[in-house]
């Protein structure tokens, strides 16, 4: 069974797309509007992929990472980082082992899928 994916953007065109692809390949998918409500979502049970953008109004996604670490909400979910930012910088320093992969954005749904696929294959292979 698929684990189900959180799709973290504060740009609605940005999940429609994500949501549209992941629910053709049979994912089950959450969407949040920002960190504040991802956190939200991980706090009340949520484990499985999230895909991660980093700017964000509200929270970024680097304080959203860093609170659910802190608050231990990371085990059992994989954070995917769906981005027009590459690598970390200052601002993720600290938490690159928090990030299991980086996809930039503009992305191409294919890779998107990959990545998805491989973080569940990890998650299943978990257990």
């Amino acid at each position: 069974m698929k684990p189900p994916v959180l799709v973290v953007d504060d740009d609605p065109n940005i999940r429609a797309t994500a949501i549209s692809l992941l629910t053709h390949r049979g994912y089950q998918v959450v969407e949040a509007e920002d960190g504040t409500d991802c956190l939200e979502r991980a706090q009340a049970g949520f484990r499985g992929v999230i895909l991660m953008d980093i700017m964000m109004p509200k929270q970024d996604g680097w304080s959203t990472i860093r609170a659910m670490v802190r608050e231990d909400l990371t085990r059992g979910s994989l954070i995917c980082m769906l981005t027009v930012i590459r690598a970390p910088g200052s601002a993720g320093e600290g938490l690159e082992g928090a990030v299991f992969d980086y996809l930039p954005k503009p992305f191409d749904g294919d890779e998107l899928m990959a990545m998805v696929d491989n973080a569940a294959a990890q998650l299943a292979e978990a257990g």
